[in-house]
């Protein structure tokens, strides 16, 4: 669940650094929600029609009304989502003399300032977004984002509300710890927001030598192939080598998944029944032992 990521975190907070984000208040992101919508259709439309990768997936199949239904409400209440999961990062670390700290990391080259923006986001993202795939109390929420069989633009706004919360506070705590300037915020979130629905988007588009830097959609699509034995791969948001790091990289050549989804669970239809599922009813009745089903 990507596209989130950088959503979560602008919750108020365009023009927020370092501790000053315990002061931001939150309104319905309707404009935002307008703005990106517009960007994302003038993006990514003409993408999936001229280089799709799969070919007989229709641009309205059965799933896209409750995708964009999770891409409307998760826009209307970005600037709440985002407050809140800012909060434990303010909670556990708020009392830390970290002005010294924020003016250093505000004066590190641009570059390299971003680099560890990335980075540190991407490392905490990684391990967060692991847990929720070992964990059968949090994998029931997680796997909302994984029952898609369609991949595409909108594919990746389907994410349970807890899946953000803890996810995106997780994702947080090193922006607010290291205090980057605003113009290393708001690159970092504008490239987030932007790669998080290219990662989902169903294109063909190889990405020549750029996929062994960033995640590509086909780096993604692994991540969420149906077939169990591919489970455990391809943890990270942005840098597939954080995955070489700690084992879980896979790439194989042009390769792509057969399909995606889980096959484990049957999931209800619409934004309500799924947002309400994980809570009645476990989709899965023992532990998915990802770990040890993947052939990794």
């Amino acid at each position: 669940g990507f596209a989130l990521a950088a959503l979560a975190v602008i919750l108020g907070a365009l023009s927020v650094e370092g501790r000053d984000v315990a002061k931001s208040s939150w309104h319905f992101g309707l404009d935002w929600m307008i703005l990106d919508l517009l960007l994302m259709v003038a993006i990514f439309v003409p993408l999936e029609l001229f280089f799709p990768k799969n070919n007989d997936q229709t641009k309205f199949h059965e799933e896209w009304r409750t995708d964009l239904t999770y891409f409307v409400i998760s826009h209307l209440f970005i600037q709440f989502f985002g407050i809140v999961t800012q909060k434990p990062a303010v909670l556990f670390f708020g009392w830390m003399g970290l002005d010294k700290l924020h003016i250093w990391i505000q004066g590190l080259p641009f570059i390299v300032a971003l680099f560890l923006a990335f980075f540190t986001t991407d490392l905490f993202q990684y391990w967060a977004h692991r847990f929720f795939h070992t964990r059968v109390s949090l994998w029931r929420f997680h796997s909302i984002h994984h029952s898609t069989q369609n991949m595409d633009w909108l594919a990746g706004s389907r994410t349970h509300f807890i899946d953000i919360f803890f996810t995106r506070a997780m994702t947080f705590i090193p922006l607010y710890i290291l205090g980057f300037s605003s113009t290393v915020f708001n690159v970092y979130i504008i490239f987030i927001a932007i790669h998080a629905v290219l990662i989902h988007a169903n294109t063909r588009i190889n990405f020549g030598p750029l996929k062994y830097i960033f995640t590509t959609p086909q780096y993604h699509h692994w991540h969420h192939c149906e077939d169990p034995k591919y489970y455990g791969h391809n943890f990270a948001s942005i840098f597939p080598f954080i995955d070489m790091i700690f084992g879980t990289y896979y790439l194989p050549g042009k390769e792509w998944p057969a399909g995606t989804g889980v096959h484990e669970a049957e999931y209800p239809k619409g934004f309500v029944k799924q947002t309400i599922y994980p809570f009645t009813k476990s989709p899965f009745d023992t532990d998915l032992k990802m770990e040890e089903r993947s052939d990794r």
